[in-house]
């Protein structure tokens, strides 16, 4: 390959080669680990050339795999936080908002597992911590805020900080996503949504005084 590929500013880049783009890398990502992964495997399933991946990614000295893998993580996270916004539009209680966000989480699995087999396969905690995105960023604002309410009004566990309990809500939530996929269970998660989301809502709720 050359020496340098010089990249495409997102303004001249075409969005349905960039959505084919990634689509493709995701199934790659999805059936092996990072390591494993070439950009001519992806270019291939994508049906494009290497010099198109690194001029909308970057060249191999610019970190291109990882600027794609970065990418997929972010455009599916990002498809989840705009399904949430959407459903948590018009919910009152405390109760049902965190449930719908639950339900949504499970749905999303079930309707996206290679998303989630990438995640398991490639994705390594450090990709958690950016809310890249203007929605990452506004649903993680929003459910913290509902959190700290719940917290303040003596509903939720208030023994712990509120990112704590955020992190222990979706960390339950995406193991048992992660470990229906990787143990090939049959039948749709979000089927069970209602005796998951009650033994959850009791681990995190203030116990009612004896």
């Amino acid at each position: 390959m050359p020496s340098s590929v010089p990249s495409f500013p997102e303004s001249r880049q075409n969005p349905a080669v960039r959505d084919r783009i990634e689509r493709a890398a995701v199934q790659v990502f999805a059936d092996s680990e990072f390591h494993q992964v070439t950009l001519q495997q992806v270019a291939k399933a994508a049906r494009c050339s290497l010099q198109t991946l690194y001029r909308y990614y970057g060249d191999e000295r610019q970190g291109s795999k990882e600027a794609l893998l970065s990418a997929c993580l972010h455009h599916g996270l990002e498809q989840l936080a705009e399904r949430m916004l959407d459903h948590l539009a018009g919910i009152a209680t405390f109760r049902d908002r965190l449930s719908k966000v639950f339900w949504v989480v499970l749905d999303f699995f079930d309707r996206n597992p290679q998303m989630g087999r990438m995640m398991i396969n490639s994705v390594y905690p450090g990709l958690w911590g950016s809310d890249a995105t203007p929605a990452q960023q506004q649903l993680s604002g929003l459910f913290i805020s509902v959190l700290r309410e719940g917290q303040e009004q003596g509903i939720l566990n208030d023994k712990v900080a509120t990112p704590i309990l955020l992190d222990f809500f979706y960390g339950v939530l995406l193991r048992i996503s992660q470990m229906h996929l990787l143990r090939g269970r049959e039948g749709q998660l979000a089927d069970q949504h209602g005796v998951l989301f009650d033994m959850l809502w009791r681990a995190i709720t203030v116990a009612p005084a004896e």
